[in-house]
């Protein structure tokens, strides 16, 4: 293997990450706490990057609630003058609020919030091997990774009330960071290459050289031997 793969493992600050919502207050800084909750426990925000991006939505969310408002109060005010001329919105403000609500559509992209999901079973797996993934890092205190001294393959130790129990690592092939799984899921279409990276929390270059340097590698070995056989 020509370069190192780095593992990336779920740093606490992610775990604990705090919302600070700069630039806001008030009843602002409130609802956009509560919608940068929301978004996080629906849609499973974890890593650190994204949290920051998500805290970057909310704020602009809130800007483009701010600018309805003004739209409301410069109508309360042109009926109050008893002006003649129908209430026309200025250019400013819709310019501002178009300008926000493209960067509004640009975060939710970055963060998939607006992808379509067009297999329900594949985006429930991933799901669920992502929650299953934050319990371990929650729980690792009873748990050990390492590797075999005999194979030389990563392998996860799980505490029994007398003994140690060794069993396969599901988050590894050999000391690769893979999900076969997963894998399977991405070749058939159910699952596209961003979302197996944010199942193992890396970049979508990284998922490229699993296709080129391990799945494709084993592709080809088993064709070979249905080939001999």
């Amino acid at each position: 293997m020509s370069k190192s793969i780095k593992i990336v493992k779920i740093d606490k600050e992610e775990k604990d990450y705090v919302f600070k919502g700069d630039g806001l207050s008030g009843a602002d800084k409130k609802l956009a706490h509560k919608s940068f909750d929301d978004y996080r426990n629906s849609y499973h925000i974890t890593s650190y990057s994204d949290m920051l991006v998500l805290e970057e939505l909310v704020y602009r969310e809130s800007l483009q609630k701010r600018c309805k408002k003004e739209i409301n109060d410069l109508e309360d005010k042109h009926t109050e003058q008893g002006k003649d001329k129908a209430f026309i919105i200025p250019s400013y403000v819709l310019d501002s609020m178009n300008e926000n609500l493209n960067q509004i559509m640009e975060l939710k992209k970055t963060l998939g919030l607006v992808e379509s999901r067009n297999n329900s079973d594949g985006f429930a797996y991933i799901q669920q091997l992502k929650e299953k993934f934050k319990i371990w890092c929650d729980e690792n205190q009873g748990s050990r990774t390492l590797t075999c001294p005999h194979c030389s393959k990563v392998v996860m130790l799980r505490i029994k009330t007398d003994a140690w129990e060794a069993q396969k690592h599901p988050f590894f092939k050999d000391k690769i960071l893979a999900n076969k799984k997963l894998w399977e899921l991405f070749k058939t279409g159910k699952l596209t290459r961003k979302d197996i990276a944010e199942v193992l929390d890396c970049g979508e270059q990284y998922i490229d050289w699993l296709d080129k340097n391990i799945f494709k590698t084993e592709e080809d070995k088993n064709a070979n031997t249905e080939h001999n056989g």
